[in-house]
């Protein structure tokens, strides 16, 4: 805890210059979703079982630009319309090691704060609204947790492809008390490699967390496990694009988002959560799709699935699609069916959403 402390105390004296410089202020990355939900008579994350309108996803996000080169964040989640919850809370420097290193080989940009973890590459679209699909997969580890992220997207190395890197140490675990931020000395960590090739569309990375000693009372950043133990995950995603004429491959955007024809994913991905004498292993799989018929509509789908060390699977096949009324405003229609061993329960999901 110390060794983080000083980390992040060092890095913020560092930002101290760009205080007094003006601020500019703007609201890129807020988000909101609303209609007409019906989960037969279960209940998906955000919704309420049979048939309701609900405002599933909403968020609130403001961006305060110090200087060039930080930016502090701060996220609001309203869902539902209930109370605000803040998510985010975290500061982003670009090119500090360059000044200090005159150097660029390695610069990455530094996040110090409560941030979403990057492990995989459908926790930056799930949710309604940045997702082609209404419904998010099956088995997909997610979280925010707060620590430091050292994170650059391409090495200025002449290879085949484009090498980018993330490393991350986090808390892990959380407090249960509110105000509560961490409860012991051991640290949690995430790691990432991605890669683009440079002679065509196809993008890939390899993710791996480890949450570390979660206390009993406490919960998991990735995953909201309830400990005590620990959570482990590793991941590989796929990502090819089907580009028309000029069209520039561009894998930071979201496929919902790309200018390409079709965006197709594939992800898999491997977990253990628990204690030595009790873990629980899973295997998680992703295959999804999204083909603009053009620049108005466009149609989806996603299939994954999530299995336990028992042999009991979980599969989630989602089809739709949707009719963008502008840059930033879509009405999606999303059908999804939900199987699941050894007792299947009736909750598919019929789905008529307003994203902005």
């Amino acid at each position: 805890m110390k060794t983080l402390l000083c980390v992040i105390a060092a890095i913020a004296l560092l930002t101290l210059p760009v205080m007094a410089e003006d601020v500019k202020v703007d609201f890129k990355g807020s988000r909101l979703a609303a209609g007409y939900m019906d989960n037969g008579s279960s209940t998906l994350p955000g919704n309420a079982g049979d048939g309701t309108f609900g405002v599933p996803d909403a968020k609130l996000r403001a961006n305060a630009q110090f200087g060039e080169d930080t930016v502090a964040v701060f996220r609001l989640s309203f869902n539902n319309a209930a109370a605000p919850s803040a998510e985010y809370a975290f500061v982003k420097m670009s090119n500090l090691l360059k000044k200090l290193t005159k150097s660029d080989t390695v610069n990455p940009d530094i996040y110090v704060g409560k941030m979403k973890v990057n492990y995989g590459e459908e926790t930056w679209t799930n949710n309604p609204i940045e997702s082609a699909s209404v419904t998010n997969s099956i088995g997909g580890l997610f979280g925010n947790d707060v620590g430091v992220e050292f994170r650059q997207n391409a090495l200025p190395i002449e290879l085949p492809l484009t090498l980018g890197y993330s490393v991350s140490l986090l808390n892990g675990g959380d407090g249960a008390a509110a105000g509560v931020v961490d409860d012991n000395n051991e640290k949690g960590y995430a790691l990432k490699a991605m890669g683009t090739m440079k002679s065509m569309p196809l993008y890939f990375s390899l993710s791996q967390v480890d949450s570390g000693n979660i206390l009993a009372g406490s919960t998991s950043g990735m995953g909201s496990f309830a400990g005590p133990g620990y959570v482990k995950g590793y991941q590989m995603d796929v990502r090819y694009d089907l580009l028309e004429g000029a069209q520039k491959f561009t894998p930071a955007k979201a496929p919902l988002f790309s200018d390409a024809k079709g965006v197709f994913r594939l992800a898999y991905g491997q977990g253990s959560k628990g204690t030595k004498n009790l873990i629980s292993e899973t295997t998680t799989m992703l295959l999804d799709g999204i083909y603009n018929v053009n620049k108005e509509w466009y149609v989806a789908f996603r299939y994954s699935s999530f299995e336990n060390a028992a042999g009991n699977q979980s599969t989630r096949t989602s089809i739709g699609g949707g009719h963008r009324l502008s840059d930033n405003a879509i009405l999606k229609l999303d059908y999804t069916t939900n199987t699941e061993e050894p007792t299947d329960t009736d909750n598919d999901s019929v789905s008529l959403l307003m994203t902005v």
